[in-house]
């Protein structure tokens, strides 16, 4: 009786500070390692998309040279005999992948050396802007808008992983509740025990009973303080378990929820459900997205290069850079290039091959629709079934209460004996202790159904 004192007084005193289903997800997401992983998953893929603009970056550029030209005294060449150029080009040129163009600024300047010295500063602008292959710029965009598609996958990859994390742990609390229901139907067992030792013993005294009766009944109160301390041992490792789990002291983890409580799903029309609303298919309709969206640049890449290109450019020459630079003549050019592969070996290849991938998908995406649609409609008759049963198990405890019942009053009346008391108090425990393990097995199949409708984590 003490131990039983003991683990009531454990227990008892926390029953305001006790965990639910909800309080329980929310410390698991504020303690536990798993969800700072996906959060860092998701800035790597942030990270990611950022770094696809790099095409974009401003990219400036410095040349300098300096060559001396001597010339042989016996060289019949009319060109000066000694020349000394410095030169130095600066330039920045920029990407625009919303257009595919290319913009090209340019400035240079040239000092030779002779019999004056001479300074030439020269400016220029370029642009080009594609006509057919990489027209928008459809194949500078391809790696921002993989990355962003990637993104929203990645999203959906986070929930589906977290719902999977979340269902386990969860599992491990219903877990929890029957242990803490297990022992506390062993605790009144053994308190039933007890009591009806004392019964006994005082009858014997009495001499109204024989002592196989006492010693039936201390047999089975050893039976009962047994059992008591087996589930005493599941609930204790249990709650250091789940401790370790939320960072919890051991004092706080008790649950509290009706581990008997009849779950009401909305009628839906599942497979046509599934189909719309399940996250492993979006994720596969999103792995299509990429592909498709591959295509796209690889048939462009097979179009013929035809540019647009302007540029406008500014030159003067003077003994020194500032009069160069009040001495330009600016001229400008308009123009067309062209290029066209010839064959497009690697072009029609990736064509042929994504293709051939998009349709793997398509049928990957058939075989999910089928196994998830067969997981969700297996376990939703698996909870029908195991509601009848919990019901059958209602039924079976007043009877077998009723039983007991009438056993004591047998044998108080002289009618019966001590050992078909015992069984019948046995007979009862066990019924309880079904009706619990039945009610186990349906609080994490609907679990089970919820996470597998993706709706456990919404």
């Amino acid at each position: 009786m003490k131990k039983i004192l003991i683990m009531s007084a454990l227990l008892s005193p926390l029953n305001a500070q006790a965990l639910t289903e909800q309080t329980f997800v929310e410390r698991l997401r504020a303690t536990h390692p798993f969800f700072n992983q996906q959060a860092l998953s998701s800035k790597i893929k942030l990270i990611e998309k950022r770094a696809t603009k790099a095409n974009e970056d401003w990219v400036v550029a410095v040349e300098s040279a300096y060559q001396s030209a001597h010339k042989n005294s016996n060289d019949l060449s009319t060109a000066t005999a000694n020349l000394d150029t410095a030169s130095i080009g600066l330039s920045a040129t920029r990407k625009h992948a919303n257009t595919g163009s290319n913009i090209t600024f340019k400035h240079t300047w040239r000092n030779k050396s002779k019999s004056t010295n001479t300074t030439n500063n020269g400016f220029s602008l370029d642009y080009t802007y594609p006509l057919l292959r990489n027209k928008d710029g459809i194949n500078e965009r391809l790696s921002g808008d993989v990355a962003q598609i990637a993104i929203n996958q990645n999203t959906l990859q986070r929930l589906e992983a977290e719902e999977v994390f979340i269902l386990s742990k969860l599992k491990l609390f219903i877990d929890l509740v029957y242990a803490q229901e297990q022992y506390s139907i062993n605790e009144q067992r053994l308190a039933l025990s007890k009591k009806e030792l004392a019964l006994v013993k005082s009858k014997y005294s009495a001499s109204v009973v024989e002592k196989v009766d006492v010693l039936s009944q201390q047999d089975a109160y050893q039976t009962a303080n047994q059992k008591l301390l087996q589930a005493q041992q599941d609930l204790t490792l249990l709650r250091h378990e789940i401790a370790v789990a939320l960072d919890l002291d051991f004092e706080q983890v008790v649950a509290s929820t009706d581990l008997y409580k009849i779950y009401h799903p909305s009628e839906i029309a599942l497979k046509a459900y599934l189909s719309k609303n399940s996250r492993v298919l979006k994720i596969n309709n999103l792995s299509q997205k990429i592909l498709k969206r591959q295509l796209l640049s690889f048939k462009n890449t097979s179009k013929a290069k035809l540019d647009l290109k302007l540029g406008i450019s500014s030159a003067g020459e003077n003994t020194n850079y500032s009069k160069s630079l009040s001495n330009q003549s600016t001229t400008w050019k308009v123009g067309l290039g062209l290029s066209y592969p010839i064959g497009g070996i690697k072009a029609d290849s990736n064509i042929k091959k994504t293709n051939m991938e998009l349709e793997i998908l398509v049928q990957s995406k058939r075989e999910q629709l089928l196994d998830i649609y067969t997981q969700a409609k297996t376990l939703k008759e698996k909870i029908q079934f195991l509601e009848k049963m919990m019901h059958s198990n209602q039924v079976q405890i007043k009877i077998a209460s009723a039983r007991t019942v009438e056993e004591k009053q047998r044998y108080s009346n002289g009618n019966g004996e001590a050992s078909f008391v015992i069984n019948a108090q046995n007979n009862e425990q066990v019924v309880k202790l079904s009706y619990a393990q039945v009610a186990k097995n349906y609080q994490k199949a609907i679990l089970a159904f919820k996470a597998s409708i993706d709706q456990l984590v919404e």
